[in-house]
């Protein structure tokens, strides 16, 4: 990792903190939420998928720019974006108006998530020292999540959900300014950009099986994830837990559990395939089999009606569940083609939140409803059981995780330098 600055690893973790905050205080203020507009479940799944919508169609515009153009230049203005379009959400008055400012949420980090990866990979061509610092980088993940859920919900709980949405322009606008003292990367990657075309570089993406099964894989890890993370907060409620209570716990949860999953997990990979012959390989069965360790304790989760046993078991899943997290992205920007780092990672958030990130809070709300209402299923029942939809997708990720490890036998080895 002696290529990267370790400063520059440090901002750009805690550009990344601030990314999941902004994200992800919508869910740690759904029920709130769900009183003011008047929203049915399936409402407030919709509301959740309202920044994928931005975040989906986008990415892989900045992707592709960010293979040609300064990169420096569109994070910083995908910051300044979604930061303000932050504090907007923050005086709707409505359901519309909100839904469309979440959604520029999505377009303005769309440019940050789609570009990160690509950019580290240029400044560590090494793929061990790349995963090792990914797995910082990604530490940003469960930290900045949990905070939205933990400071996120005592904001909301003491100053009302609309001063947490407003206050949180703040540090976007004062992060923005540091992007202009990133040294500015070669121009080789750009050149070997130009030969590919919008519809060719979607063709080499979506051609290369790896990567394709990857993908997908990657899909059903995040309509679970998306949909827990729209719905944890009101099943906790359910368990007899006030609401920011319920929020806190389950944030302090996440944040010590990703940050030992993302971190050590990402840790422990590297030095699993530091001497593999194929590295990919090795890391695509690492996250293949962490993952399939996560499920039985994620389905557990669902089907304990005690607030302990609910945590207990989240704690175990989400270690194993962030476990591969780095090495999943040092793989989807390993196998890249040369020149489209970036498109990838664009083209796989687009895959990703579209099938996986939207769908997720939307189905397992709509299942919920349609429990109430055709089964007479109570509120509390419904939703723990439309939330197992989240286990069945994580059985199919891990398999595909595995399935795609399969077809890289035989396969020219990407190999660490050292």
């Amino acid at each position: 990792m002696s290529r990267l600055p370790l400063r520059l690893l440090a901002f750009l973790t805690l550009v990344n903190i601030l990314n999941y905050f902004d994200r992800y205080i919508v869910q740690a203020v759904e029920p709130t939420l769900k009183g003011e507009f008047a929203l049915s479940n399936q409402q407030s799944g919709l509301l959740g998928s309202a920044f994928v919508l931005g975040y989906v169609v986008f990415s892989p515009l900045f992707g592709f720019l960010g293979d040609k153009f300064d990169r420096r230049v569109l994070m910083a203005v995908g910051l300044l974006g979604w930061s303000l379009c932050t504090g907007l959400s923050g005086i709707a008055e409505s359901f519309g108006l909100f839904f469309v400012a979440r959604t520029l949420v999505g377009v303005g980090e769309a440019s940050f998530g789609a570009i990160v990866p690509s950019y580290l990979k240029g400044r560590i061509p090494d793929m061990v020292a790349l995963n090792s610092a990914l797995s910082i980088f990604y530490v940003a993940i469960p930290v900045g999540s949990a905070l939205a859920y933990v400071a996120g919900g005592h904001i909301a709980a003491t100053w009302g959900w609309r001063a947490l949405f407003i206050g949180a322009v703040v540090p976007g606008l004062l992060l923005a300014f540091g992007f202009s003292r990133i040294a500015a990367e070669d121009g080789e990657r750009s050149e070997k950009a130009e030969s590919y075309s919008f519809l060719s570089g979607i063709k080499a993406i979506v051609g290369s099986p790896v990567l394709r099964l990857s993908i997908i894989g990657y899909i059903l890890n995040t309509f679970a994830l998306n949909g827990i993370a729209m719905f944890v907060v009101r099943h906790v409620v359910g368990l007899g837990v006030d609401e920011a209570t319920a929020a806190q716990n389950f944030g302090i949860n996440l944040a010590v559990t990703g940050f030992v999953g993302a971190l050590f997990g990402g840790q422990l990979a590297s030095k699993l395939v530091a001497k593999s012959s194929n590295q990919i390989r090795g890391l695509l069965l690492f996250v293949g089999v962490t993952t399939l360790m996560g499920v039985p304790f994620l389905s557990t989760a669902f089907m304990v009606n005690s607030p302990l046993l609910f945590l207990a078991s989240c704690f175990v899943a989400q270690i194993a569940l962030f476990a591969g997290t780095a090495p999943l992205n040092s793989v989807l920007v390993g196998r890249a083609p040369v020149g489209l780092e970036a498109f990838t990672q664009g083209i796989t958030i687009f895959a990703i939140q579209l099938f996986g990130g939207a769908l997720g809070p939307i189905l397992i709300g709509q299942v919920a409803d349609v429990l109430v209402s055709v089964l007479a299923f109570d509120q509390r029942s419904a939703l723990a059981y439309a939330l197992q939809l989240s286990s069945v997708a994580m059985v199919g990720s891990g398999l595909f995780y595995l399935w795609a490890a399969r077809k890289e036998i035989g396969r020219a080895p990407v190999l660490s330098d050292s």
